[in-house]
């Protein structure tokens, strides 16, 4: 593997991969707690290559190879961080594809950019809303403490700061409406034991073309797929997803 590049953000080094190619730049964006070295990421990367297709890989200020502390990270920092390598690296529209928490921010980028369309994996936008739960103990561990801690099916336990809960209110995209131009494919397993399914649905029922017309959004379900959805087909499902779109985005 390459060593990744690095763009200079408000004083933080933000790690990126940028594989040149045709078509319209498909940018991954990672969920909570993870990088551009994930699973689907470095699938998504060899089905790149052997596409020649362009496709950016980043990570968030505070996780994997980029400067910061993961603590100071919230929605809106990442989602500016996601801006400012795509504004660097492709500029343009693009094809963003976010897995878990970086659906949420792929659709905030695209309510404020035009894009060319989105691809929701797990996604799991307004997670801190719906996600947490905060008892009273929670609520006392974040003014004692800063954060408060949830285990994990995937390693150490998530830990979610109070900065992040906070901003995650003013960042809510439900119950809408979201206002995106551009298609997009929402792919969810229904045996995923992190993000309800039916939360696609929501989304989809909540998305909007700004300009009144009915939005292309689909609803993929995979009946026995998990949160990650990194099984082969699974991976075949997601890139499959990205031929279509690239068809429809031609000229």
């Amino acid at each position: 593997m390459t060593d990744p590049a690095f763009l200079d953000y408000r004083g933080i080094s933000l790690a990126y991969r940028f594989r040149p190619g045709r078509g319209p730049a498909v940018v991954f964006l990672p969920g909570y707690m993870s990088d551009m070295g994930g699973t689907k990421a470095e699938a998504l990367d060899v089905w790149a290559a052997q596409q020649s297709r362009a496709l950016l890989r980043l990570d968030y200020s505070g996780c994997g190879a980029s400067g910061g502390a993961f603590a100071d990270g919230t929605i809106s920092r990442w989602t500016d961080d996601g801006a400012a390598v795509i504004a660097q690296v492709c500029p343009g529209p693009a094809v963003l594809v976010g897995s878990s928490m970086g659906a949420w921010i792929a659709l905030r980028l695209a309510v404020t950019t035009p894009q060319l369309g989105v691809v929701t994996v797990a996604g799991a936008p307004d997670f801190t809303e719906w996600g947490l739960n905060l008892t009273d103990a929670d609520r006392a561990a974040l003014a004692r403490d800063g954060f408060v801690e949830r285990p994990s099916l995937y390693g150490a336990p998530y830990r979610y700061h109070s900065g992040l809960i906070a901003d995650g209110a003013a960042c809510r995209l439900l119950p809408g409406p979201i206002q995106v131009d551009c298609p997009v494919r929402l792919l969810h397993g229904q045996a995923d034991p992190d993000v309800p399914w039916r939360l696609s649905l929501d989304v989809a029922a909540a998305l909007r073309s700004p300009d009144g017309r009915s939005p292309d959004v689909q609803v993929r379900l995979v009946k026995d797929g998990d949160h990650r959805l990194s099984r082969a087909h699974d991976l075949a499902l997601l890139t499959a997803t990205l031929d279509e779109l690239e068809t429809r985005c031609a000229p």
